[in-house]
């Protein structure tokens, strides 16, 4: 009796779980496969304990008189292992049909395997492969996918665009691999990912429906023709970058974006629409985007949502194709997020206007990667230059609408074809041309004493230029191949105009940020330089003043004095800086390379015999100290010019 009180907890929960293991599971659901027999069962080692039904997978039982068969999942087809381009990351390739009969591939990297496999179940039962849910067939699942080996293989990718396997290029969209390889190309995810490169009509009805309107309408054939450059960023050696249409709203900027997005995909419901994406995202968010993007376009809406704090760095980030460093759960550091992505943005608001509103001054680099092209084209009509036959620009743009909601992703696939059979026909020579053609039309874009800034935005130009010259040559872009140039010479001469200047970006901060800094400050920061000879003057011809003293300077950034540059020139004021306020005045600026601007341009005082800009000088009631002068020429200089 004692012995067995004393084992009567074990044999009760002995009991249970011998009843769940010796019971079957809930009948399985019916076979989502279309073949009269089953998949072939994979060669495993685990002794023949597992076996490939109709039905699905099951467990084999180890001893009829304690256990039967298990029912595990849906039957699924083993296709191959995976391995990366360095082969590493293994996983394995399944393929099966859900409920619905549609078919699905999902590639479990092996790694998920060594837990719990929740991540595993995960990606099945999204993908829609019918799942038993007790612990004990979850276990068996587990050690059976961690245990089957197959003799396939196939090369798993982790982002989209070109990879290099086996000497071969080839570029990887969600859905389709263009190229010849050896073996099987995959796209590796740690999880099911929905995607927008799909495709509404056929080439043909985009060309007639949506690129004949770009025809006339430089922003339109600029759109279109910058989402065809992106996967020659890689051919042509060019780094990642793009262009935002800025302007007020309802000038069309939405247009020239569904345009665009209409060459790489879109949604059912919303058509092209469905391919944009939003600014209004957190930096991790928008590290994703980058990545389900490479080499592609990626079209971004509202830049005036994103948060000002963001922006700017946002934009780097893109352009330099590297997402943030982070540290695994066990400290070691994680493989960065990478790519190589063309942005097409919009918005109210340029990138040096999100960081005015954050207080920031914005860095020349910042503006180069993410170049500003004025959405109104100056013929009365927004956005556009000729209407089609409509009565407005707003009929054009519902016209435009309604086309890319029902044609979309056929040019992007089409143009990748185009490249592939380019590229396997001669790839070197292909890339050559391709390069000498984009500096070609560059050289013709660029004014005379270009820096090397306005050259860097110009190559991007160019390279625009030259892939809607490249669509038109293939075939898919209805325009003729000399209107890409034109189109993206004329948003080139528009952003250049609204820059103000052929050299760096820099420079001319300098002269902006000097002259807002003394225009701010001139009276309050700047104390009013006076000699002694002065203040008896004053004493004696103005008795009703206050003392001098009364007039003392707070937070004083330098001195101020109403004088003659040379006998018999006008009077004006002279501002003499202090280290620390010309610092002040040139923040976010490097200060010995914008006072040297300064004075090549005659603003600031040509450098001493020690390379010096200020000079040793005494202020009235002061101990000698070293100044600044600024010269009156410079407020005679327009904002920003060369």
């Amino acid at each position: 009796m004692t012995a067995a009180k004393k084992g009567g907890r074990s044999a009760v929960r002995g009991a249970i779980e011998g009843a769940s293991a010796a019971k079957p599971s809930a009948s399985p659901p019916p076979p989502a496969n279309d073949g009269a027999k089953p998949p072939p069962s994979p060669p495993d080692r685990l002794g023949g304990r597992f076996k490939m039904e109709r039905d699905g997978l099951w467990r084999v039982a180890r001893d009829a008189s304690r256990e039967t068969d298990m029912w595990l999942c849906g039957p699924f087809d083993l296709l191959a292992e995976t391995r990366d381009e360095e082969g590493g990351a293994w996983g394995l390739l399944l393929g099966f049909r859900d409920r619905d009969g549609e078919r699905h591939e999902v590639a479990l990297p092996r790694r998920n395997l060594a837990g719990d496999g929740v991540a595993v179940r995960e990606m099945l039962s999204d993908a829609g492969l019918s799942l038993a849910p007790q612990p004990q067939a979850r276990a068996a699942m587990m050690e059976y996918l961690s245990a089957v080996i197959s003799e396939q293989r196939a090369r798993s990718v982790p982002r989209l665009g070109w990879h290099r396997i086996g000497g071969n290029l080839v570029f990887v969209l969600p859905d389709e691999v263009f190229g010849t390889t050896a073996e099987r190309v995959i796209l590796a995810a740690e999880e099911r990912a929905t995607h927008a490169f799909r495709q509404a009509g056929t080439l043909a009805q985009w060309r007639d429906q949506v690129g004949a309107l770009c025809l006339g309408n430089s922003r339109l054939v600029f759109s279109a023709s910058c989402a065809f450059a992106g996967p020659l960023m890689m051919l042509a050696g060019a780094d990642g970058g793009g262009f935002n249409i800025k302007g007020a709203s309802r000038l069309g900027k939405s247009t020239a974006l569904r345009v665009a997005a209409s060459v790489w995909g879109g949604e059912p419901g919303s058509g092209a629409q469905g391919f944009v994406r939003q600014w209004r995202a957190t930096s991790n968010g928008i590290e994703g985007l980058a990545a389900a993007h490479s080499d592609a376009l990626l079209p971004m809406d509202e830049l005036g949502q994103m948060d000002a704090r963001d922006a700017g760095e946002a934009a780097y980030m893109l352009a330099n194709g590297r997402g943030k460093t982070r540290a695994s759960r066990s400290g070691a550091t994680r493989p960065e997020l990478r790519w190589r992505v063309l942005i097409l943005s919009t918005g109210e608001e340029g990138i040096a206007d999100k960081n005015a509103e954050a207080g920031k001054r914005t860095r020349a680099g910042q503006e180069v990667r993410l170049v500003d092209v004025p959405a109104d084209a100056g013929a009365g009509l927004g956005l556009f230059e000729a209407l089609h036959g409509e009565a407005g620009p707003g009929n054009l743009a519902e016209r435009i609408k309604a086309a890319t909601a029902a044609c979309y992703g056929a040019p992007g696939r089409a143009f990748l074809g185009w490249l592939l059979s380019e590229l396997e026909r001669d790839e070197a020579g292909f890339c050559s041309a391709l390069r000498d053609e984009r500096d070609s039309m560059m050289r013709a874009m660029l004014p005379e004493a270009a820096g090397g800034q306005v050259r860097s935005v110009a190559a991007s130009f160019a390279l625009a230029a030259v892939a809607g010259e490249m669509a038109a040559r293939a075939g898919i872009a209805p325009w003729p191949e000399t209107d890409a140039e034109a189109a993206a010479s004329t948003c080139f001469r528009a952003w250049l105009s609204e820059r103000g200047t052929v050299g760096a970006k820099e420079d001319a901060q300098a002269v902006v940020a000097l002259q807002g800094f003394l225009n701010a400050h001139g009276a309050a920061r700047f104390e009013l330089w006076r000699d002694a000879a002065s203040e008896a003057q004053d004493e004696q011809t103005r008795p009703d003043m206050p003392p001098a003293e009364r007039y003392r300077t707070v937070n004083r950034a330098g001195w101020r004095r109403w004088q003659q540059a040379a006998e018999g020139s006008a009077f004006a004021w002279h501002y003499y800086l202090t280290p620390d306020g010309m610092k002040e005045a040139l923040k976010g600026l490097m200060v010995r390379d914008a006072t040297g601007v300064l004075a090549a341009r005659g603003y600031l005082m040509p450098p001493d015999k020690g390379g010096k800009h200020s000079r040793s000088m005494t202020p009235p009631g002061n101990p000698k100290m070293r100044l600044y002068p600024i010269l009156p020429s410079l407020f005679d200089a327009e904002e920003g010019a060369a």
